[in-house]
């Protein structure tokens, strides 16, 4: 996926008005996303997404135990580079990564589901 208008800081924490970037797929379809959390992993940079619509709820690749949660779960993605280095984000196929990733996020942040169904 290619990314446009990504602007994020070293200190970027949770927060329900976090940014939010276009996204093209290799379909050429077109997401807006927010960027719920980014974090840097054993040399590699992470970037969290929560779908914004049921429509997207088949990308998410991390799901949620919660029943309380308002979404089923997020989205990762890894922040790489193509062949003219050019930023892409990358789907994680290794599922021992993906664990990996999901472990640190709820260490991080605790159990995201509790927080995403918090009221404001």
């Amino acid at each position: 996926m290619e990314m446009q208008g990504m602007g994020l800081g070293d200190d970027f924490f949770p927060s329900r008005a976090s940014e939010e970037i276009d996204l093209v797929d290799e379909k050429g379809n077109q997401f807006l996303w927010e960027v719920f959390y980014s974090f840097s992993l054993n040399g590699f940079e992470y970037l969290v997404f929560l779908p914004n619509t049921e429509s997207e709820y088949h990308l998410v690749n991390v799901e949620l135990d919660d029943p309380d949660s308002d979404v089923p779960g997020y989205i990762v993605l890894r922040l790489g580079n193509d062949e003219n280095g050019e930023e892409i984000l990358e789907e994680i196929i290794d599922t021992d990564e993906l664990e990996e990733v999901r472990e640190f996020v709820e260490d991080e942040i605790g159990l995201l589901g509790q927080y995403l169904s918090q009221e404001e």
